[in-house]
């Protein structure tokens, strides 16, 4: 009876701490990374909160490290703009402008090529969880 009230407060403790988990942070980046897109395009892997700083209860900084792993390379994303273009021009476009921005963030990429990224991302406490904050 002592471990399992042992374990629950210790439960308890963990949930009141005032800063999201590791876990949590990880799935919140995730989503970030792979969405508009980006699950057709990379993998998230390796991902590691480097450090953190809980600011007050409602607001945390973490940096983190992760690696992304392309499924596809610069020449077949680009193909693929031209020979399946889009519902409207517009649609056409900003898919262009978003392949651009990629190659300038992360070079001639090729399928397979993998790249480290770190960056600090702050997270709010609301009323259904933790979510980044200014994304």
């Amino acid at each position: 009876m002592k471990k399992i009230c042992l374990v629950l407060l210790s439960l308890a403790l963990v949930a009141c701490s005032g800063k999201p988990s590791d876990r949590q942070i990880e799935q919140l980046v995730s989503e970030l990374v792979l969405s508009d897109g980006g699950a057709e395009t990379y993998e998230l892997s390796d991902f590691e909160k480097t450090n953190g700083l809980a600011k007050n209860e409602q607001l945390y900084i973490a940096d983190i490290r992760y690696k992304l792993t392309f499924k596809k390379g610069f020449e077949e994303l680009s193909d693929q703009v031209i020979n399946e273009p889009g519902d409207s021009p517009f649609e056409t476009v900003g898919a262009g402008f978003k392949l651009m921005t990629m190659r300038m963030q992360f070079g001639d990429f090729k399928a397979g090529d993998s790249i480290v990224k770190e960056d600090r991302v702050e997270l709010v406490k609301t009323e259904q969880g933790w979510r980044l904050d200014n994304y």
